[in-house]
């Protein structure tokens, strides 16, 4: 077992910051495309910002009852959110992606929990399908995947605690480059694989060799997120 230290962690940052400056260069090229896209772009995000739930109500073929009870949770989580909104965005109106993720994702999973209570099994099934699809996925480990991971490798609570701040240090550097690459999803896909290159190398002095196999094997199907 080897020793886990936090300066990975420190480690872990000060790669993150040179890929930045590595890709400084490439990033100020691409802003003009960026910036042309970003009229756009935002425009995109705004008709994108979650799932379209009164579609997906045509689909469900709800009970009146049901449906009026949809209605007011639906309502209710539109004004829990309108609320939240200034906790993830700064006085300068700059959005912390970071907190905006991590609290749309707490609301989601708290809207499936009420409506668990309202639709039937088969509606449920639809529901969450249709949240899965539709809704804008972190760039990070999911919780699923942490749990997987941590179960499989058979991590010990010190492993485990790294692996989530190696992966927390991995979606803050790539929320914090939103910036470079928003608009241009061939340059945050850029972005997204260094930052995963690094993430694994940090990781692999959390693991032991036969750990670090096992973790490749488990996320090598995990693919780069959009520039939104």
């Amino acid at each position: 077992m080897k020793n886990l230290q936090l300066p990975i962690i420190t480690l872990f940052t000060v790669l993150l910051i040179t890929s930045c400056q590595g890709n400084g260069k490439q990033s100020e090229q691409s802003s003009a495309v960026t910036e042309q896209s970003d009229t756009v772009s935002a425009n995109q995000s705004h008709r994108r910002r979650g799932p379209d739930y009164q579609a997906l109500k045509q689909e469900l073929q709800l009970t009146a009852g049901q449906e009026k009870q949809y209605d007011a949770l639906l309502e209710k989580y539109r004004l829990i959110q309108e609320a939240s909104r200034a906790a993830w965005t700064g006085a300068d109106g700059k959005v912390d992606r970071m907190t905006m993720f991590e609290k749309m994702d707490e609301l989601r999973k708290q809207q499936s929990a009420e409506m668990a209570m309202i639709l039937n099994e088969e509606q449920l099934k639809q529901y969450e399908s249709f949240t899965a699809q539709n809704s804008r996925r972190r760039p990070g480990y999911p919780e699923k995947l942490i749990n997987r991971i941590e179960s499989e490798l058979q991590l010990d609570a010190s492993q485990s605690q790294m692996l989530e701040a190696v992966n927390r240090a991995f979606e803050k550097s790539y929320h914090d480059a939103h910036d470079f690459y928003h608009g241009n999803g061939e340059l945050a896909a850029e972005y997204w694989k260094k930052y995963d290159e690094e993430r694994k190398k940090a990781l692999k002095q959390v693991f032991t060799q036969t750990q670090y196999e096992q973790y490749l094997e488990i996320v090598k199907d995990i693919t780069p997120q959009g520039g939104h």
